[in-house]
């Protein structure tokens, strides 16, 4: 897809969108970027950007990895009940 293409470019970003619900993916109409910010609780501010939707997509699937906080599960303590 031609990136100079805006309709086409923005279209993407929501099937992305709809495919990552814990991700808000926009195209840039100005920079000619995708861009994506977690809806999730991360260690640190993130802001991702690319040119292209399968890079983004990569980034996403790496920071959600690296930085997403996880809760707790329910009625978890970290300890061993056992011991």
């Amino acid at each position: 897809m031609p990136l100079n293409d805006d309709n086409a470019c923005r279209a993407t970003a929501e099937r992305i969108n709809r495919s990552r619900s814990q991700w808000l993916v926009l195209w840039g109409c100005y920079s000619r970027l995708y861009w994506a910010y977690p809806l999730f609780e991360t260690r640190r501010r993130i802001l991702l950007y690319a040119a292209y939707p399968d890079a983004l997509v990569a980034r996403m699937d790496e920071a959600e990895r690296r930085f997403r906080v996880w809760p707790e599960q329910e009625g978890s303590t970290g300890h061993d009940a056992n011991a």
